[in-house]
Order: structure tokens, then C-alpha cells, then sequence
């Protein structure tokens, strides 16, 4: 059975997830998500209750660190983290007692939940405890899953109805300038899109005109970038609207891309 991007990312990840988060590069990364998450709540249009007042679950898949959860716990009362890595999940955990946070408001779950069929997490938790999320991210691991198509349609099946589906990546950009897209907004609130449309990926971590080396997990790597009308389409295909897709106002640094950085986006869709 020929190797998945699944079990190279789980294997390496495992392996480097003490290395990967000392990092500048990386902490600098993370500090940019961050600052993004927490200035633009109003973006996510996260549902409300009666009340007003904003709901409560959230799965941070692929995980990680938690760089979602942390930023965004205080709008929960329980955060789920799921990860193929027990070196991820242990820094989960441990970002979960940084910030005071115990079971069940912060719980590290091991699973692949885009496997077919959809494996039993470690520890197990049921069909009901997986499902109805106010809020379902996906942050900087959509370019390393198999089958995006799939991975996108899985996580929405994990919204309730009026949940949010975010996704923080790459963006597609012309490599040829350092500089920002011209159409880039720090600001959320100044981009809204609803087009649809696919393109094939301009990768950016390897070139052979260039002799940069290559970053030692690009073998875990199956999407190098994508387009706002990539993410459009993935969000309707899986039965979500009302998409926003927003560039960072500047470039991040990273280690073996072919100009040495690249461009983060942050796309949301809400499930119809």
C-alpha cells in the first residue's frame, strides 16, 4: 500500500515537533496568525445565540500548538484539538496549561478524521462530540492532506448549521517581487467573495533555477499554494457560503520557498 501524505506528516511531525516551535521563523509566523485572529473576530461571524451571545465549540484540526485555540479560547467554553502527531498533541497540551485551560475545555484528541473510512480517535469520542461546531479550523495543514476536495467536505460535516469553516494557508502570488499582492487587507472586513473556479498550483517551496535548500519537511508537502477561486469552490462544494477570502498585509518568512517567503491567507465560509 503506497505511502499517504498522512503517515509522512504523521511520522515527521511526531519527530520534529519540539524542533519546528523553536524557530523564528515559525514563532514570527504564529505571532502574525495570531495578531490577524484576535483583531478580526467581527470576520469570522462566529453564530450567536438568543441572547447574543457566541457559541461555544470549536475543533482546531490539525492542530498543531493550538496557535487558533490560543488565540481564540476565550470565545469558547470547549476546544477540541485534533492531530495525527503525539509530539503535536503533547505541545497542545501544553499550550492548554500555559494558558490555565483544563479538561474538557481544552482536549487533545489524536485522530484522522479525513481518512476513509473516518478512523476512531484517540481518545474515543463519539459521533456527537465530533459534530455541530461553531467553529472548525484548519490552520496552515491544508497544503500537506491528500485529497482537499475531501478534507474540506469533512470539516464542514463537522459545522452545525451557521458554523464557520476557516482556513489559514498560503495564497497563490506572482514570485517574481517580494512585495505584498496589491490586493492584500490586513483588515477583514474589506474583503467578500463569492467566486468559483479552479487553478493549478504555482509552487513556491522548490525550483531547480534556484539554489536555496529545500525545507526538510517539503517531502510532507502535497499543495504548495492556493488561489481565492480555489477556495471558493472548495467551500460551495462542501455546502458552505457567504466565503471571505483575506491576504496578509505583508510577507512571512520561510525557510526553502523559492524568494524565501511567502503570503498567508485567511478564508471563511459559513455552512448553509
Amino acid at each position: 500500500m503506497a505511502e499517504t501524505y498522512a503517515d509522512k506528516n504523521q511520522e515527521y511531525w511526531n519527530r520534529a515537533a519540539e524542533a519546528v516551535h523553536k524557530d523564528k521563523w515559525v514563532h514570527d509566523l504564529q505571532a502574525q496568525i495570531s495578531g490577524f485572529l484576535k483583531s478580526n473576530v467581527d470576520w469570522l461571524t462566529l453564530p450567536k445565540d438568543s441572547q447574543g451571545n457566541r457559541q461555544a465549540k470549536l475543533m482546531d484540526y490539525a492542530c498543531g500548538n493550538g496557535i487558533v485555540t490560543r488565540s481564540l479560547h476565550n470565545l469558547f467554553s470547549q476546544c477540541i484539538g485534533v492531530d495525527l502527531a503525539e509530539g503535536m498533541l503533547a505541545k497542545y497540551c501544553a499550550t492548554a496549561a500555559d494558558i490555565g485551560l483544563s479538561e474538557p475545555q481544552m482536549m487533545a484528541v489524536q485522530g484522522n478524521l479525513l481518512a476513509s473510512p473516518v478512523e476512531a480517535t484517540k481518545p474515543p469520542l463519539s459521533q456527537e462530540q465530533l459534530s455541530n461546531f461553531d467553529l472548525v479550523a484548519i490552520c496552515m495543514a491544508l497544503h500537506h492532506v491528500d485529497d482537499i476536495n475531501l478534507a474540506i467536505k469533512r470539516l464542514a460535516e463537522r459545522l452545525r448549521p451557521g458554523g464557520v469553516l476557516l482556513v489559514i494557508d498560503w495564497a497563490k502570488r506572482d514570485t517574481t517581487g517580494d512585495s505584498a499582492s496589491t490586493n492584500g487587507h490586513q483588515d477583514a472586513s474589506a474583503s467578500h467573495h463569492d467566486q468559483n473556479g479552479h487553478e493549478q498550483q504555482q509552487h513556491q517551496y522548490r525550483h531547480p533555477e534556484h539554489h536555496h535548500q529545500p525545507h526538510p519537511a517539503s517531502h510532507t508537502i502535497s499543495h504548495d499554494s492556493f488561489t481565492e477561486e480555489q477556495m471558493v469552490g472548495l467551500f460551495e462544494g462542501a455546502g458552505c457560503g457567504q466565503s471571505s477570502f483575506v491576504q496578509a498585509d505583508r510577507l512571512s518568512d520561510v525557510p526553502g520557498a523559492r524568494t524565501g517567503k511567502m503570503q498567508l491567507f485567511f478564508a471563511r465560509a459559513t455552512k448553509l
